[in-house]
C-alpha cells in the first residue's frame, strides 16, 4: 500500500481538535527606523548618501574618516569606495566608525587601541574592514550597530547583541576579572539579553530596546545612566529598566540615556545632569527615567557627550545641555534651533570641550549646531549648511502611499512575512520575497485610516518603517495607515489653472520609490502659437510630482518627460494613467493625453451641504454592516471626497461609508468634505443585542467545555492533530457568533509548525461584557498533504467577564 493512500485513513482518525484555548501574547514593537544615516563621533562627522555610499569629515587622527590615512581632510570626503558598498545604518563612535551593509554584514575602521574595530592586531585602522568572529566566519545577518566611545555593539536577526572593544565597567556585558576581559578584541555574545531589536552606547554604558517595549542596560552606573535606582560603578549583567514600557527610540550620552515613548507623549531621560542633559529644568542626577520638560510629539532621539536633542513631529529641531544656550552656556530645558524646519534626521556628539548636532533636512542636506553657531543678533542656537554633501540617504517611511496605491515593506531576515489589518478584515496576505531581507507587497486602498501589522515568522509586530502607532484600551499595539483624499482623474482644472500631477507608476502600475526617479517635466503645446514647451515639476512627499500653470481656453495635448533608473541618463516620454483621454499623432505615431479648458469656464464649485442617505438616527445589531452613501449639494461640485471617522470604532467602525457593529452602545459616525468649506453630517448609531437566537448544542458536534470569565480581547487556539491546510479555513467554517446569530468579526493565523489556528477579533473589536458567544469548527477544513477533512465538527461556547 502507498504512503498516500496510508495518509487518509490516519489523517481521519487523527486529525481532531486536541483543545482549545486562550492565551496572551507580549505586543513586539518592532525595530522604528533606527538606522542612521548621520551620526557624529567626539569630533569626526559622517553621514549617509542614498547610493549606499559613506562620507566623512573632521578629525582623522586615528583614520575614523576612513580615507586611507590620518591626516585631517579640508573638506568632506568618501570612505573608501573599493570596500564600502550599499551601505544601510552607520555608526560614529569616539575615534571610530562602524557601517552595517545590506547583507548583514559589519564594517569598522579608526582608532582600536581597545579592540573596538573587531580586529586584532591593529592599532589604526584607515581603512574600512569586515568584522569577524572569533571563529574566523563574519559577524553575519546583523540588523542593528552602534557605537561607544570605545566600544561597539551589534544586533542580530535573532535578537541576540554582540559587542567589542572596552569593557573596564562591563559594558560588553562580560565580567571584567582580570586583564583578559578588560577588552574584547572580536564579537562576545552578551548573554542575558534577548529579543533585541535596537542597541546605544554610551562613554562606558550599553543599551538594549528589546521587541516587547522594554529598556535594558549594562556597563557603568556611577551617574545612574543605566536607570535602574542605584549607582554601582560596574554592572556587567543586562538589567532591565524598572517603570520603563512602550518605548520606540533609545539613545545613550557619554554618561545620560534617553528614550522616546511609543505614544510620544514624551521623552525620558536619567543620568547624569550636571550640564542639564535630561532637560527637566534641573542639575541634579536622576538614577530613574524622568520626562523630559515639553517635549511632546517627538519623532526623534539623539544623545550628544553632554547634551540631547529631538527632532518634533513638525520637523524642527529642539537640543538641552552643554553649550545650547546659544551662549556657549548651560541650558536645562529645550530650545529650539533655527535654520532648518524640516528635519528628518539628527545624530549628536561631542567631546569635553565642545558639542556637536548634525541635522538632515527633507531635501537631502546636512545641517551643523556646535558651541559656535549661534545667531549674531539673537544669540540664539542656529543651524549652518555644511558644504560639499548633499542626497543624504533619508530613513524608510513605509508604507508608501501614492494616490490609491499603497506599498508596504519589511525589511529583515525572515523565512515568511504576512501582513494583516483592519483594511481586509484583518484576513492574512502574504508579502513577497524581493531580495535576500526584503519583502513587499502592493494594494489598492480607498481613503481612510487603517490599522495593520506583520505576522514574520508567525510572531506579531508593527511596522518596523512607520512610526505612527496606536495603542488601544487593552494595551494592542497596530501600525496606523492613512490615506488621504486623492485625484482619480488628471490634470485638475480650476477656471484658467491646470494642475498636473505626475506619480511615478511604470507601465503596469507599480509605484517606483522616490530614489528611482531623478526628474519629471510636463511637455505641451503650451507655448506661443501652441508651440511644444517643457516645463520641469517640483517634486512632493513620497515622489509626486506637481505642476499648476496658468493657460487660455482651448484644446491641449501633453505628456510626462521622465528621467529615472529605467531610463538611465536619458528621459523617456510617458503619457498620463490618470487620464484615459489619448490622442495619436499620425505622423509621429505617438500617442499624448488631450484636455480642453473651454471659454465659459466655472470657478471650483464648493460644497454647501452633506447629508446621508440614512439617520440621523440608525439602529444596528452586533454583527450587522450597513452601507452610508453621501449627498452632496451642489451635486457638481469641484471637489466630492469625504473622510469618515466613528467616535467609538471598538462600538461601530467605519471603513469608506461601510459600517459594522461590534458591540451594544451608541457612536457618532461623522462624515467631513475636504475641499475647504468644513461641511459635516453626523449620524447617531445605536447598536443593540438581540435575544437568543442561537440553536446550541448542535447535534452532531463534538462539544467542548464552556468557558466563563473570559477576558474581552481573548483569541482562541485551535491545536489540531495533524497539520492543516490553511487555504481551506474561511469565515464559513470557523466563526464565532453572539446571542443574536450574528458573526463577530474574526482573522485568522496558523502558526509556524501547522497544528495551531489562531482565532482573533478584528482591531478595534471586543467583546460584549457578560455576553455569550459560540465558537464553531465545521468539519470541511482539511488536512494539510492529502485530501481528508476533519473527522466531526466542534462547538464551544464561552461568556465573557462582567
Amino acid at each position: 500500500m502507498s504512503r498516500m493512500k496510508l495518509i487518509v485513513p490516519i489523517f481521519s482518525i487523527v486529525m481532531f481538535i486536541l483543545y482549545i484555548t486562550g492565551a496572551s501574547e507580549a505586543q513586539a514593537y518592532g525595530a522604528f527606523n533606527h538606522e542612521q544615516v548621520t551620526d557624529v563621533g567626539e569630533e569626526h562627522f559622517m553621514v549617509l548618501k542614498e547610493d549606499g555610499s559613506v562620507w566623512a569629515w573632521g578629525d582623522n587622527s586615528f583614520g575614523q574618516v576612513g580615507i586611507g590615512g590620518t591626516d585631517t581632510p579640508s573638506a568632506v570626503k568618501k570612505a573608501d569606495g573599493n570596500r564600502l558598498l550599499n551601505i544601510r545604518a552607520i555608526a560614529a563612535g569616539g575615534k571610530h566608525s562602524v557601517a552595517l551593509d545590506e547583507s548583514g554584514h559589519v564594517w569598522t575602521w579608526g582608532n582600536n587601541e581597545y579592540g573596538q574595530l573587531g580586529h586584532p592586531a591593529t592599532l589604526v585602522g584607515p581603512y574600512p574592514l569586515k568584522v569577524t568572529k572569533a571563529d574566523g566566519e563574519d559577524l553575519d545577518h546583523i540588523v542593528a550597530i552602534a557605537a561607544g566611545t570605545h566600544h561597539t555593539l551589534a544586533v542580530d536577526k535573532n535578537g541576540h547583541v554582540w559587542a567589542w572593544g572596552q569593557n573596564y565597567y562591563g559594558q560588553l556585558g562580560n565580567p571584567i576579572g582580570s586583564e583578559t576581559f578588560l577588552k574584547h578584541e572580536v564579537p562576545v555574545e552578551i548573554r542575558g539579553v534577548d529579543d533585541v531589536i535596537a542597541v546605544a552606547g554610551g562613554k562606558e554604558h550599553s543599551v538594549a530596546l528589546k521587541r516587547d517595549g522594554t529598556v535594558s542596560a549594562w556597563g557603568r552606573n556611577t551617574f545612574g545612566q543605566l536607570g535602574i535606582g542605584e549607582t554601582v560603578d560596574v554592572n556587567s549583567s543586562p538589567q532591565a529598566i524598572p517603570g520603563l514600557s512602550n518605548i520606540m527610540e533609545i539613545s545613550a550620552g557619554d554618561y545620560h540615556t534617553l528614550a522616546l515613548k511609543q505614544d510620544r507623549t514624551g521623552v525620558w531621560a536619567w543620568g547624569i545632569n550636571d550640564l542639564g542633559q535630561l532637560g527637566n529644568g534641573g542639575r541634579e542626577m536622576r538614577l530613574s527615567p524622568i520626562q523630559v520638560e515639553g517635549m511632546n510629539h517627538a519623532s526623534s532621539i539623539s544623545a550628544g557627550a553632554n547634551h540631547s536633542a529631538v527632532i518634533r513631529e513638525d520637523g524642527s529641531v529642539w537640543i538641552w545641555g552643554r553649550h545650547t544656550s546659544g551662549l556657549q552656556t548651560v541650558r536645562t530645558t529645550p530650545i529650539l534651533v533655527k535654520g532648518v524646519k524640516d528635519a528628518i534626521s539628527i545624530g549628536s556628539g561631542g567631546n569635553s570641550t565642545d558639542s556637536y548636532t548634525l541635522a538632515v533636512n527633507v531635501d537631502g542636506s546636512v545641517w551643523r549646531w556646535d558651541k559656535k553657531s549661534s545667531d549674531s543678533t539673537t544669540k540664539l542656537p542656529i543651524f549652518q549648511k555644511v558644504s560639499g554633501i548633499d542626497q543624504v540617504m533619508k530613513l524608510d517611511e513605509y508604507p508608501f502611499v501614492q494616490g490609491n496605491q499603497v506599498l508596504f515593506r519589511y525589511d529583515g531576515f525572515a523565512s515568511e512575512v504576512q501582513l494583516t489589518g483592519t483594511f481586509n478584515n484583518n484576513i492574512d496576505l502574504p508579502l513577497k520575497q524581493v531580495s535576500t531581507n526584503r519583502w513587499e507587497l502592493q494594494v489598492e486602498l480607498p481613503p481612510g485610516e487603517f490599522h495593520y501589522g506583520f505576522r514574520v515568522n508567525n510572531e506579531w509586530t508593527v511596522d518596523p518603517l512607520n512610526r505612527e502607532k496606536t495603542i488601544d484600551s487593552f494595551g494592542r499595539v497596530f501600525s496606523v495607515l492613512r490615506v488621504a483624499p486623492y485625484a482619480s482623474e488628471t490634470p485638475l482644472i480650476d477656471n484658467k489653472d491646470v494642475t498636473f500631477t505626475y506619480s511615478s507608476y511604470d507601465s503596469i502600475g507599480k509605484l517606483e520609490l522616490g530614489a528611482k526617479t531623478k526628474s519629471v517635466a510636463v511637455t505641451g503645446n503650451f507655448g506661443t502659437n501652441n508651440h511644444w514647451t517643457e516645463i520641469p515639476m517640483v517634486k512632493q512627499r513620497n515622489n509626486v510630482w506637481v505642476l499648476t500653470k496658468t493657460l487660455e481656453p482651448g484644446d491641449y495635448n501633453y505628456s510626462f518627460i521622465v528621467r529615472d533608473d529605467n531610463s538611465g541618463v536619458r528621459t523617456e516620454k510617458r503619457n498620463d494613467p490618470l487620464n484615459p483621454n489619448l490622442q495619436t499623432d499620425v505622423l509621429q505615431g505617438v500617442t499624448r493625453n488631450t484636455f480642453t479648458i473651454t471659454e465659459k469656464v466655472l470657478t471650483k464649485i464648493p460644497i454647501t451641504d452633506i447629508t446621508l442617505n440614512k439617520g440621523p438616527d440608525l439602529d444596528m445589531i452586533v454583527g450587522e454592516q450597513v452601507q452610508l452613501m453621501p449627498r452632496i449639494t451642489p451635486s457638481n461640485a469641484t471637489n466630492q471626497n469625504v473622510i469618515w471617522t466613528s467616535s467609538k470604532p471598538s462600538i461601530v467602525s467605519v471603513v469608506g461609508g461601510k459600517l459594522t457593529a461590534h458591540s451594544q452602545g451608541t457612536a457618532a459616525i461623522i462624515v467631513n468634505t475636504v475641499d475647504g468649506s468644513g461641511k459635516l453630517a453626523v449620524l447617531t448609531v445605536e447598536v443593540k443585542r438581540q435575544g437568543p437566537a442561537i440553536s446550541y448544542p448542535r447535534v452532531g458536534y463534538d462539544t467542548r467545555d464552556a468557558k466563563f470569565d473570559v477576558e474581552p480581547t481573548k483569541p482562541w487556539f485551535i491545536k489540531f492533530g495533524k497539520e492543516f491546510d490553511m487555504t481551506s479555513v474561511h469565515s464559513d467554517n470557523v466563526y464565532v457568533l453572539n446571542e443574536s446569530g450574528v458573526k463577530m468579526p474574526i482573522g485568522f493565523q496558523s502558526s509556524r509548525d501547522g497544528l495551531t489556528l489562531e482565532v482573533r477579533l478584528q482591531s478595534g473589536t471586543v467583546y460584549e461584557r457578560g455576553a455569550m458567544y459560540y465558537l464553531f469548527v465545521e468539519s470541511t477544513i482539511k488536512e494539510k498533504y492529502g485530501s481528508a477533512t476533519l473527522k466531526e465538527p466542534v462547538q464551544m461556547r464561552f461568556q465573557i467577564k462582567l
